[in-house]
């Protein structure tokens, strides 16, 4: 696995208890950026921790319990972030959640509030708040969205996980276009079917979904995570507006 140099960068990153976001931290960690890992599991959050350490991120990640529902909460997850490590170059909105599926008509309205008030309301406080650092400090910056491949191609009986991560990729799109005179780039991740405890621990979900894949293969976080270092790396300094597809062909098929 190759490797980016991202030493001075500070990178904010939701949902970093676990999965993808917890594989996130800790390879822009390990590029050498500086790290505050949030998420509202504190013990997943030690234990991202603690692997950044053994990794040699020592002093170079803290990690915050966030509830992204709550604007207070991530106003104080930026303020925090730059109080530590002095400044932001990236905010990585990843922290999402997924009830279990159901004919939409059976779908409740206390269910669909809560899936869109992590998944986009949640998404919407974390840009917020970081674009309004970002342009304070008036270098640029990166914000990216974990997104899906159901919002591409839609799977039935998620009807809403689908809008909400389907709306947060025109709010992408959108932020694109008004942020690039600033140099704020704004992308999405797109992953397909991923190994995380989201996918194992739901008998079956894993046969069925592969049937969908062209590759025939589950994706690792870590090629996630790579995808994002990749980004963040100042190689490709014009990507902005980009969905990021990491889904064995899942989307194409």
């Amino acid at each position: 696995m190759g490797y980016y140099d991202l030493s001075g960068k500070v990178v904010l990153v939701t949902g970093a208890e676990t999965g993808i976001g917890r594989a996130i931290a800790l390879r822009v960690a390990s590029d050498g950026a500086s790290v505050t890992a949030a998420g509202i599991n504190t013990d997943g959050l030690a234990e991202t921790k603690e692997l950044a350490r053994e990794a040699g991120a020592d002093g170079r990640i803290q990690t915050m319990a966030v509830d992204i529902r709550e604007d207070d909460q991530v106003q104080a997850m930026v303020d925090d972030t730059v109080a530590q490590f002095g400044r932001l170059d990236a905010a990585i909105a990843n922290a999402g959640v997924m009830i279990e599926r159901r004919p939409f008509i059976e779908s409740t309205h206390e269910e669909w509030h809560h899936v869109l008030s992590v998944n986009l309301h949640g998404t919407f406080r974390t840009l917020q708040a970081a674009t309004r650092h970002l342009r304070k400090q008036g270098q640029g910056g990166d914000l990216f969205v974990t997104t899906s491949s159901n919002a591409v191609r839609p799977g039935p009986q998620a009807s809403s996980y689908v809008a909400s991560k389907g709306a947060i990729h025109q709010m992408v799109r959108a932020l694109a276009v008004e942020l690039a005179p600033e140099k704020i780039r704004v992308n999405a991740i797109v992953p397909g079917l991923t190994l995380t405890p989201g996918t194992i621990n739901r008998p079956g979900h894993i046969e069925r979904g592969l049937k969908g894949v062209p590759m025939g293969e589950i994706t690792m976080p870590e090629e996630i995570a790579a995808v994002i270092a990749f980004a963040l790396s100042g190689e490709a300094p014009h990507m902005t507006g980009t969905d990021l597809k990491v889904d064995g062909g899942r989307t194409s098929a």
